[in-house]
């Protein structure tokens, strides 16, 4: 019977000190309540940029091309994007497209590879000033688009991914 009054007492007695804890950190430390919240809510809706407009204006990328690091890009490129796209000529697709000797080929167009209906419609030839909008900030570039990476927003980071990207063709086209 002693150890029963024994895990008892020390149930209590462990009761009675969280509760003296309880009272003293309170005593000690008053929360502070906010004059107006933290976060605003409101019930109009959100304002969007107009239909066709750019999504932002980028300075072209050609001036920056002409000194760009290719090894930088290249370590970018394994960092950033190679979890999802290779670059070797005949190489897989993955969750996107092969990007072997992407400058310069129809947008939409690698085959094996099933591009959203949103980048079928973009149209034309990718160009060095459409892969730095892409790689920029892919949503905006193409509204809908499947490929889920927030973008590179250094202009410098841009041109060396780009570099890079050129040297990975057969016949790298002449820089812009």
């Amino acid at each position: 019977m002693a150890s029963f009054n024994t895990v008892a007492g020390c149930v209590l007695a462990s009761a009675l000190f969280a509760m003296v804890v309880g009272k003293v950190s309170n005593a000690l430390v008053h929360p502070h309540k906010l004059d107006k919240p933290a976060i605003a809510v409101s019930d109009e809706a959100p304002q969007t940029a107009a239909a066709g407009a750019p999504a932002q204006e980028l300075p072209p990328i050609g001036p920056k091309l002409a000194g760009a690091n290719v090894d930088a890009g290249k370590a970018i490129f394994q960092k950033q994007c190679f979890t999802c796209h290779t670059v070797d000529k005949g190489g897989p697709n993955k969750v996107g497209p092969n990007l072997w000797d992407i400058v310069g080929r129809k947008k939409a167009s690698h085959e094996g590879f099933s591009y959203s209906s949103a980048m079928q419609g973009k149209g034309g030839d990718w160009t060095y000033e459409d892969i730095d909008h892409m790689v920029f900030k892919p949503t905006a570039y193409v509204k809908g688009t499947k490929m889920a990476f927030a973008g590179l927003p250094k202009e410098q980071e841009r041109a060396d991914v780009i570099a890079y990207l050129r040297t990975m063709a057969a016949s790298p086209k002449p820089l812009p």
